[in-house]
């Protein structure tokens, strides 16, 4: 009888042993697979050279409807017939960092940086 005891012992220690290595895999990512990977962000200094520009030019700044202004979020692409304007290289100087690749865009009162798809990285909102 003590043979069944310890294979039924040793069967239980080797499931043990394997089932945290099968549980833990770190070559599957984590988190939902259509989220995209946001590789660039706004600065807390970009706040600033960006207000400071558009209180100069106030004209160029419009509200965005609530509707499109819902709809313009990261990781998708900007709402289709959405107004945008690109951002003067008179700010784009100023900025402490300009990740290549992407493009920023006013869109309505808020600054918007597109990635190379035309996707929304970021969204400098509360500048103005």
């Amino acid at each position: 009888m003590a043979k069944p005891l310890q294979l039924l012992l040793i069967a239980a220690t080797l499931a043990a042993a394997t089932a945290p290595a099968a549980a833990q895999r770190p070559d599957k990512p984590k988190g939902p697979k259509d989220k995209p990977a946001v590789r660039a962000v706004f600065q807390d200094s970009d706040r600033g050279v960006f207000r400071d520009y558009y209180r100069a030019h106030p004209g160029a700044v419009k509200p965005l409807p609530p509707g499109i202004a819902k709809n313009l979020a990261r990781g998708k692409p900007l709402p289709p017939g959405i107004a945008r304007t690109r951002v003067p290289d008179a700010v784009l100087g100023r900025l402490p960092w300009r990740p290549p690749g992407y493009t920023f865009f006013l869109v309505g009162d808020r600054v918007v940086l597109l990635d190379g798809k035309g996707l929304v990285a970021d969204i400098l909102l509360s500048i103005f």
